[in-house]
């Protein structure tokens, strides 16, 4: 296997948890897998494996007609850094159907990645993940969560801001490709809110 560049990384054929960087365990996430169901329909919740990133790719080239934003590099690159990071994945009958990307530093959770198969969207599936995502970062003592979206994807926008996120700021020509615009937006928490209402009184 060829070196990641800065680092050296002994593969796991489970986890990314069980990564090793420079022969010591990272700090990461865990998550247990669990069965959800929603509309009477069953998936199963948990971590991305390194054997599930075929699948995320075959999932992006659908939801972005054939392209890939996302290439194993950046996978692994994100996988096997030193910040940490949470990776779930929504699976049906053992097929991967969702999934989200998150790294954690200086108190934000910032979602690199949030993919629902076309075929399945509109089920829930984005939702349950961001409120896992939530809820995790919660537990481990975050305070809020941020990420970037495409100023033309109003569907998105519409379903972050109905989870909570504020438009912050616009990155322009953050996509390099195409060069559109990029809003930046801001989930903070409700506890970190009424910190800053009080300071403000």
């Amino acid at each position: 296997m060829r070196k990641m560049k800065k680092q050296e990384v002994t593969m796991s054929k489970k986890s990314p948890i069980l990564a090793k960087v420079k022969g010591k365990l990272p700090k990461r996430m865990t998550y247990p897998e669990k069965k959800v169901e929603i509309k009477e329909e069953a998936y199963y919740l948990r971590e991305v494996r390194y054997i599930d990133i075929k699948q995320l790719i075959k999932i992006e080239k659908k939801v972005y007609n054939g392209e890939v934003p996302w290439g194993r590099t950046a996978f692994l690159s994100e996988m096997n850094g030193s910040i940490p990071v949470l990776y779930l994945v929504v699976e049906r009958e053992k097929e991967c159907v969702a999934f989200l990307s998150a790294r954690f530093e200086n108190g934000d959770g910032h979602i690199s990645n949030l993919i629902v198969d076309p075929e399945f969207q509109g089920k829930g599936l984005g939702l349950l993940l961001l409120t896992e995502l939530k809820r995790m970062a919660i537990k481990h003592g975050y305070t809020s969560l941020s990420l970037e979206v495409r100023v033309s994807n109003l569907d998105a926008k519409r379903i972050y801001r109905k989870f909570g996120f504020e438009s912050k700021a616009i990155k322009k020509e953050y996509y390099y490709k195409d060069k559109e615009d990029a809003l930046e937006m801001l989930y903070l928490f409700e506890d970190k809110k009424n910190d800053k209402k009080k300071k403000s009184v």
